[in-house]
């Protein structure tokens, strides 16, 4: 007994035969174009809705409210939710804080955001010891839509096929 080809052959052999691999990088291509930019637009409304991904960001200090005349972490100035962005290579995208961007001040965005999504224990010349406590903000979010990316991936590619 033997298989039993149905269907349109030589339709299925052209795309097999070298028009698919430029069709599925293009397809590829454009879903992390798509995903980097939901990415980008997700953590910026998770640090202005003050929990990214769903997850709360720790209360500020009663002192630090003071300070800063808000108590909306990660919001002082802009310069961190404006530096969040994406940077698209072929099939893979970086979304973050990119190296090199620097705020007013002349501070590293990816040390600050680093502190910020990990915490730091800082310790004043002063002696005193300033515990910042960690308010993920990039984690998160690519926790709770990783099944969607993916799901965006698989239908970018099924509407090639």
């Amino acid at each position: 007994m033997g298989a039993k080809r149905t269907g349109d052959w030589n339709k299925a052999k052209a795309k097999l035969n070298g028009t698919l691999g430029p069709r599925i990088a293009m397809a590829l291509q454009q879903a992390t174009i798509r995903n980097a930019l939901f990415l980008v637009r997700e953590i910026q409304r998770g640090i202005r809705n003050q929990a990214p991904g769903g997850q709360a960001f720790a209360k500020l200090a009663d002192s630090t409210i003071a300070r800063k005349g808000s108590s909306k972490a990660l919001i002082d100035t802009g310069f961190l939710i404006n530096s969040i962005t994406q940077k698209i290579m072929a099939d893979k995208a970086f979304v973050g804080l990119l190296r090199g961007t620097v705020n007013k001040d002349g501070e590293s965005m990816v040390n600050i955001g680093a502190v910020m999504e990990y915490g730091a224990t800082i310790n004043h010349p002063n002696g005193a010891t300033i515990i910042i406590p960690a308010r993920p903000f990039l984690h998160p979010v690519m926790q709770k839509y990783r099944k969607e990316i993916e799901q965006n991936y698989r239908t970018a590619l099924k509407g090639i096929l």
